[in-house]
């Protein structure tokens, strides 16, 4: 009977080898498998804070333009292409952040009538030039942009 029992203990010792071997591969896969989903997950988030930065330079142009003395060049007649002012607002990155930029193109729509429109509740009798304002914001070394729209008046006597 001790030949017996030596026999199905020298059996043995194969398959715990290879049943070891088949969990570390399982484990290394997953392992694999879950630095691949950290990376991505990683990019996605880089290209939200981008796409969350491109807009903001956008708002930040289209603020720029509504500042008291705004320096933008604009057409004057409606049969005007629309005018581009590149790199209308401009913010080198700080610290780890990249740099950010934003166009401005302006579009002329039409001229009022005199005292069409009401400024804070008084009718001028001046007119007002109605422009529509584009401003696309975008991150250096990146394909993120944002592209925000509004309506601007400029009042001219």
């Amino acid at each position: 009977m001790e030949n017996t029992h030596i026999y199905s203990k020298h059996k043995q010792n194969g398959v715990a080898l290879i049943a070891s071997m088949v969990l570390l591969l399982v484990i290394t896969l997953l392992s694999l498998s879950s630095m691949r989903n950290t990376n991505i997950d990683t990019k996605i988030a880089v290209n939200h804070q981008h796409k969350q930065i491109s807009f903001q330079a956008a708002e930040s142009a289209l603020f720029k333009l509504m500042s008291p003395n705004p320096t933008i060049t604009v057409p004057l007649t409606e049969a005007a292409v629309p005018v581009m002012n590149s790199k209308y607002f401009i913010s080198p990155g700080v610290g780890s952040q990249p740099d950010v930029e934003a166009d401005l193109s302006m579009d002329y729509i039409r001229a009022s009538n005199p005292g069409e429109f009401k400024f804070n509740g008084f009718g001028l009798s001046l007119t007002t030039l109605i422009y529509q304002a584009d401003a696309v914001g975008s991150v250096a070394g990146s394909k993120a942009t944002a592209h925000n729209r509004m309506g601007v008046v400029l009042i001219r006597n």
